[in-house]
């Protein structure tokens, strides 16, 4: 990577999965399939990278995953596309652990326009929009037991993750007022209308921790 070059403030690993914001399964059907998808995102996960330069937006990295940028921000809810969404799911709370706390400093990275605050609300409460012009969220995994979202029309949304805590990090399903969420779609007009937003929590599979 060289700034300003061939990429700035990422790099050729990470501008690789852009394509994801528009069009998931597009890519992952040019990267070979679900299968093929699922090594590739294992090994960006794990390649480990020369050195964090934090001028380059190169910082709080998990092998080629730089969440001090934006660029990274989507890639580990790309998981959600594979056979194995608790590898993201454990990610997720691996990240939301590592780089955030309440200190003086505590955001790891340039907040620009609160993209990174951004990141851990939307995560906190189990869901991000990957593709962001369709008005659809993946299914996350919740790191709060729950929380109330006041909506307009003094509607709400109350989020519980149930059976949340000692290890279990992978949501397995979303119920929303009685009916299962599309796990790839969850749609914001029907999060508006609110309700409740339940999240059934459980312990990852072995096979899912990253080294």
């Amino acid at each position: 990577m060289n700034n300003p070059g061939d990429y700035t403030e990422a790099n050729a690993w990470q501008y690789t999965l852009t394509p994801a914001l528009h069009d998931p399964r597009g890519l992952i059907e040019t990267m070979g399939g679900f299968k093929a998808f699922e090594e590739w995102l294992d090994q960006f996960f794990t390649v480990q990278a020369p050195g964090a330069n934090k001028h380059l937006g190169q910082e709080a990295l998990i092998g080629q995953y730089a969440h001090g940028n934006e660029p990274s921000h989507h890639i580990a809810y790309l998981y959600a596309y594979t056979h194995a969404p608790w590898k993201g799911h454990a990610l997720i709370h691996d990240i939301s652990q590592r780089f955030y706390s309440d200190r003086p400093g505590g955001i790891t990275g340039n907040d620009d326009c609160g993209q990174m605050g951004a990141w851990y609300v939307l995560s906190t409460l189990g869901m991000y929009p990957v593709v962001p012009a369709s008005g659809t969220f993946v299914l996350g995994a919740p790191q709060v037991r729950s929380a109330n979202l006041q909506l307009p029309n003094n509607k709400v949304l109350k989020i519980v993750a149930l059976n949340y805590g000692r290890g279990r990090t992978h949501a397995t399903r979303a119920i929303l007022n009685g009916k299962a969420t599309n796990p790839l779609a969850m749609r914001y007009q029907d999060l508006i209308q609110g309700g409740r937003l339940e999240f059934r929590m459980a312990h990852p599979p072995a096979a899912a921790a990253l080294d």
